[in-house]
């Protein structure tokens, strides 16, 4: 297969669905010679965070000298972004020819045993597959969804798990509460190799500990690191976060980082105790954390795509990701008119999201994903009317953005903020790009 075919069979598995659990993963990892015993893994689980802390790991990584690989689904811009190596994406022929093996290996479990596997599962091995013929230093693996039974737990050993802030998501199959979803998502330690998890609620931490224990697992909490925060007033450009973090070795940290968001703090603690962790492991690491951390960039999470009007994307979309946006915006954008794009998908807590940040906007439109699990707009706009007087449905996102835009220009909003999904975040940048070139 060439590139485009490779892309229209991903696509045509995607009939396939979602499935938890590790008979089918397993079993096409067995049929490519299991590349994922080969790799030095860093495995990420946890509700909110992961990619920001992956991407903190990644640039000190890269900063250092080693050849890091990533691993991080779903695509949020562009779908070769799921795989890469020190920030580029997998190459288009080694793509397709890695599919052409996987398709063939796939075609067979299926003539065999009778069961295909999902198109997650099916990315999770091309990611190993990748990754083992580039001979990376280190490879790290986000979470699908979960932990436990998740297609990526598939290792018998770690460098280091990684467990970050756990809150209320996918209920339906983790669990009702938090420590239920901490008892999922702690799947991923593996005996006798540690575990760093970020400073979250002592529910969750309890039940990892003790999990950590139970293997034999050296259990490593980060704490919390100090922000400073600094904006110009009066264009709202120029936004400048310093992290300041004393590590668990004594040693104090402290650099200007890019990435916005109160959580930040949270997920930069967390990663630098993950790189003091792999520094056992004969990494050198220590010398190139604070200057790695300053370089370091996840598109999508509160991420400034304009600057005249002042245009904000952000992936939240669950509550606890929520609150930490509208701590954030409290933190920044203090008494600003901030106008609201908002998308959510229908099996997500999107009342209790918009319960958490309505009344921090001065008006609200509402859109409906191209996601076939999107909530219609429609709905969206009626839950979120009995917070807010001032909300309006718009039946395309390209509308939405020019309509916002256009309430900058005319002084009615002093910026503006699109959030609730990351499935939309593309349409929305496109037309913003659409907008200013307009």
């Amino acid at each position: 297969m060439n590139y485009t075919e490779a892309r229209r069979y991903l696509k045509e598995v995607n009939k396939y669905g979602s499935v938890l659990g590790l008979k089918s993963i397993t079993t096409l990892l067995d049929t490519l010679g299991n590349p994922q015993k080969e790799l030095k893994v860093v495995h990420i689980a946890g509700t909110n965070g992961k990619g920001s802390t992956l991407a903190f790991l990644q640039s000190v990584l890269e900063k250092a000298g080693y050849q890091a690989g990533r691993y991080s689904s779903p695509a949020v811009f562009d779908y070769d972004e799921i795989i890469q190596i020190n920030g580029k994406n997998i190459e288009k022929q080694e793509l397709a020819d890695i599919v052409t093996l996987i398709r063939e290996k796939a075609d067979m479990i299926l003539e065999k045993y009778g069961f295909h596997p999902t198109p997650f599962e099916i990315e999770t091995a091309m990611a190993f597959e990748y990754f083992k013929r580039k001979k990376c230093d280190i490879v790290l693996v986000e979470c699908g969804m979960g932990g436990a039974s998740d297609a990526t737990n598939v290792f018998d050993q770690v460098l280091c798990s990684v467990i970050t802030s756990i809150s209320l998501d996918h209920t339906a199959f983790l669990g009702e509460t938090i420590e239920e979803i901490a008892q999922v998502k702690a799947g991923v330690i593996k005996p006798y190799c540690p575990v760093v998890i970020a400073k979250q609620s002592q529910g969750a931490v309890n039940i990892i500990k003790n999990i950590a224990k139970e293997k034999k697992a050296e259990f490593i909490q980060a704490g919390k690191a100090q922000l400073e925060a600094q904006i110009n007033p009066a264009d709202m450009k120029g936004v400048k976060n310093r992290i300041i973090y004393r590590a668990m070795n004594g040693k104090k940290y402290q650099t200007n980082i890019q990435m916005l968001g109160t959580y930040q703090s949270v997920n930069a603690a967390t990663a630098i105790e993950t790189l003091l962790c792999l520094e056992s492991y004969g990494y050198q690491l220590e010398e190139y954390i604070e200057q790695g951390l300053s370089k370091a960039v996840w598109n999508g999470r509160m991420e400034i795509i304009s600057e005249k009007p002042l245009f904000i994307i952000d992936g939240a979309h669950n509550p606890g990701a929520v609150e930490e946006l509208r701590n954030s915006m409290d933190l920044y954008f203090t008494n600003k008119r901030i106008t609201f794009i908002m998308g959510v998908l229908a099996d997500k807590d999107f009342a209790q999201e918009t319960e958490l940040i309505a009344d921090r906007a001065e008006n609200i439109i509402t859109v409906t994903p191209d996601n076939s699990r999107a909530l219609d707009g429609k709905k969206l706009a009626e839950t979120l009317s009995v917070y807010h007087k001032n909300v309006q449905y718009m039946d395309n996102i390209s509308k939405a953005v020019a309509f916002a835009m256009d309430y900058a220009k005319r002084g009615q909003t002093d910026m503006i903020l699109a959030f609730g999904s990351l499935s939309h975040l593309k349409d929305i940048k496109q037309a913003v790009k659409a907008e200013r070139r307009d």
